[in-house]
């Protein structure tokens, strides 16, 4: 059998693997369940342990509830991880922030004071964007050029994905064992994550390996990682346009996601529903998180980001003022539709502004702002319940801040491009 019919074998049966596979997928698969536990374990699976700290120590729910108010530290180490990124790569920040992580949770099993709460808190939340959304936009940019927006939105579904399972596991190991155990198998989950990752994960193809351009056609891996310093990007008057716009969208993950389910209560829903509803919800933001990372290839970031912003504004609204009635069945899930997408398309509109190059250093910068809604965001809806009867006007009010972000998204260009058209021939 000649050279030449051996070469065509092996290009055929390499368009086969091409039709159904991508090199890049084993690597955002790490990525995705990384970003799973990192979320779960602290968005969604934190109230679990509630009940059972406060039964052991004594502790108050304030107290305990401030442990989780030092996620804002993730804010401020953000542009540190970034910066290590851009230098050494996706990889090394992943194995060490998981590392971090798990850590953090080992630990607990021994604490016997509310400081050793709050120091391993920290441990967690300083290293918190190293496991899910820097490493992750990295990543596939690198692997999926061509198909970004899509891509992230499959990969950013880590974060319901670890919604729904994560709590589940925590109740799980409470009821058959201990907060102990329920703590120590969170970390040692981390761990084998962080080996997942070690192995696993790679910025780009070999020189001999192939991705995937189209259905069935293969082609060599040839990328160029452009973008634009921090210095260059902070000369820009979009940065700032973007950095306070989706800062003022943060607020969804302050002031609204964690206090709707007890504005529903407290105005006559039924816990029961209201535990169906959010799984709605939860479901329908994976949802969004795919149909808007396809709307950011198919249109472009910014405009999608300005429609998620748009939906969130009428839907919290008519939740925030109408929260009993049959029509929550379809309130709570389409409001989830378009929440859901706004993390993916965060780290989709760094990337289509500034580029790949120096996006972990850029994202972090910006980032630092999202202090304040982290901050504020549960103190406004706390003093709108406490002094004003409801949340309702915390509600609205965050609907305002959005539809102020969405004006503020008009004025975002494309900074990349500009100087791209202004580069010498």
């Amino acid at each position: 059998m000649g050279d030449g019919t051996i070469s065509a074998m092996r290009a055929s049966n390499l368009g086969l693997v091409g039709k159904y596979w991508h090199v890049g997928i084993p690597v955002i698969a790490v990525a995705f369940l990384s970003s799973a536990l990192s979320i779960g374990s602290s968005n969604y699976a934190f109230g679990f342990y509630v009940d059972p700290l406060e039964d052991t120590f004594g502790w108050s729910r304030t107290d305990i509830g401030f442990s989780l108010s030092l996620a804002a530290i993730a804010s401020l180490t953000t542009p540190y991880i970034g910066r290590l990124m851009d230098t050494y790569g996706a990889r090394p920040i992943m194995v060490g922030s998981l590392v971090l992580l798990g850590i953090s949770f080992v630990i607990r099993p021994l604490m016997t004071e509310l400081w050793h709460l709050y120091a391993l808190s920290i441990v967690q939340f300083a290293a918190f964007s190293g496991t899910n959304v820097l490493p992750m936009g990295r990543l596939v940019g690198l692997w999926f050029p061509n198909a970004r927006g899509r891509v992230m939105g499959i990969a950013m579904m880590g974060n319901n994905f670890g919604g729904l399972t994560i709590p589940k596991l925590t109740a799980y190991l409470l009821v058959m064992s201990s907060w102990q155990s329920a703590f120590l198998v969170t970390g040692l989950i981390a761990f084998g994550i962080a080996a997942m990752a070690l192995f696993i994960v790679r910025e780009r193809p070999t020189s001999n390996e192939t991705v995937l351009k189209g259905v069935g056609q293969m082609v060599e891996q040839k990328t160029t990682i452009v973008g634009l310093t921090v210095r260059q990007v902070l000369r820009t008057s979009t940065f700032y346009y973007m950095t306070i716009a989706t800062a003022l969208g943060a607020f969804t993950y302050s002031a609204l996601l964690p206090h709707i389910s007890t504005h529903l209560i407290d105005e006559g829903t039924d816990s029961a529903t209201v535990g169906t509803l959010f799984a709605l919800l939860a479901a329908f933001g994976m949802g969004g998180k795919a149909v808007f990372g396809f709307l950011s290839d198919r249109y472009s970031a910014r405009q999608a980001m300005m429609l998620s912003l748009g939906g969130q504004t009428v839907f919290i609204t008519v939740i925030a003022l109408f929260p009993t009635g049959v029509h929550l069945w379809i309130l709570l899930p389409i409001f989830g539709f378009f929440f859901g997408a706004y993390g993916v398309l965060v780290t989709l509109l760094v990337q289509e502004c500034f580029g790949l190059k120096y996006f972990g250093s850029v994202s972090g910068v910006s980032g630092i702002v999202a202090v304040v809604p982290t901050v504020a965001g549960p103190l406004i809806a706390g003093a709108s319940s406490d002094h004003l009867g409801s949340y309702a006007p915390a509600f609205i009010g965050v609907a305002i801040t959005f539809a102020i972000a969405i004006l503020l998204l008009t004025q975002v260009g494309r900074p990349l491009e500009t100087l791209a058209d202004e580069q010498p021939a």
